[in-house]
């Protein structure tokens, strides 16, 4: 296995104004499992390929296993594909799928059998490996992509949302075998999603990305818990993060948040160290943000964020449900225990505590401390 360095990586495409992938700096360890996340066209699919030598760098370097590999085909960098289509052979069987790439590197037929057998137990596919491909179920089409790379025995996997076209069941299970083969290998895995339940469930860190440019890169505890700005605040957590545009109001006594409008039912109540820390900014309006789980019904006798909203949908999901609320024309998400009482039409108070709330700035969009 082998360490990843990409160093001010960009892709500038012909014909467009802005970089598909703009300085990209990431370090990934030796046996590290690292979610590129981010929605559709944000360039990670774009570093992924350029890692593979699928496209040309138009600056910066790659760095895999200690060398600089911008100018070394594919078949050189020793890393192994697994693409979002299962690509494989239809008149071949799974053996012969698995082993097609070591037949054409002329690998002696004994370590290819090997190979394969052992790839096989790992993925549970011994009883398959006489099927074609068509005789077998989306998942395990995909289990075999996965074997086809792990009988190459590279440095580096890389996958491009390799779960996208399973159902919902399936994308749960083979998202716990890819997490448990990357436990058993301790393989260095860089993975490319837009579902960041996948990043969050599988990966050891996770790198953001929007519009090409690197937003954050930390532990899924961290990218939850202290996000760097609203986008990731956003784009991290499901259902997102509820945002609210608020004003600062600094009494005599201490500083204290409220809605847009005058009556606003929607309010936080600070700390005495929060409150002095916003007498002192320039601004007058402040993004909060608080994630539905955090919020609950009723009332909190502490400090935290308060809203009176009108109950618009509920989403009944067994466990629990979403409450989906207005409250100053602002829409609030809820996640409420499914005993609730709660019904379509009520008015309800929803509370957070303090310690669950974030703080934006509404111009940069960076979190507050």
């Amino acid at each position: 296995m082998a360490s990843v360095v990409l160093r001010n990586l960009t892709k500038q495409y012909s014909g467009n104004n802005a970089p598909s992938l703009d300085m990209l700096n990431l370090e990934i360890a030796d046996g590290e499992f690292v979610c590129l996340v981010g929605p559709s066209g944000c360039g990670k699919t774009t570093a992924l390929r350029m890692i593979a030598g699928l496209e040309d760098v138009t600056s910066g370097e790659i760095e895999i296993g200690g060398r600089i590999v911008n100018d070394l085909p594919s078949r050189d960098r020793d890393i192994a594909l697994v693409f979002q289509s299962y690509a494989l052979y239809p008149h071949l069987t799974v053996a012969d799928n698995m082993s097609f790439g070591l037949k054409l590197r002329k690998v002696p037929k004994a370590e290819i059998e090997q190979a394969v057998q052992s790839a096989a137990k790992i993925l549970d596919l011994v009883d398959l490996l006489k099927r074609k491909p068509a005789q077998l179920s989306g998942g395990q089409r995909q289990r075999v992509a996965l074997g086809r790379a792990l009988v190459r025995d590279p440095a580096v996997f890389l996958m491009d949302e390799p779960l996208s076209n399973l159902d919902a069941k399936l994308r749960v299970q083979t998202r716990a075998e890819i997490a448990q083969l990357h436990h058993r290998l301790q393989a260095t895995m860089l993975y490319v999603t837009h579902d960041q339940v996948e990043a969050m469930t599988m990966a050891d860190r996770i790198a953001v990305i929007n519009l090409g440019v690197l937003e954050q890169y930390g532990t899924p505890r961290d990218l939850y818990n202290f996000p760097n700005n609203q986008f990731v605040a956003g784009f991290i957590g499901s259902p997102s993060m509820n945002f609210v545009s608020m004003r600062i109001n600094r009494d005599v006594e201490r500083v204290h948040l409220t809605g847009m409008s005058a009556d606003s039912n929607i309010k936080v109540t600070l700390t005495d160290e929060q409150s002095d820390i916003l007498r002192k900014s320039d601004g007058s309006d402040i993004v909060v943000g608080v994630r539905p789980e955090h919020l609950i019904e009723g009332s909190i006798d502490h400090a935290g964020f308060s809203a009176v909203a009108k109950v618009e949908v509920i989403e009944f999901l067994g466990n629990d449900e979403h409450i989906h609320a207005t409250s100053d024309e602002t829409d609030l998400v809820a996640i409420l225990n499914a005993h609730s009482s709660v019904a379509r039409g009520d008015s309800i108070t929803l509370s957070a505590p303090l310690d669950t709330v974030h703080f934006f700035d509404p111009t940069s969009g960076l979190r507050l401390s």
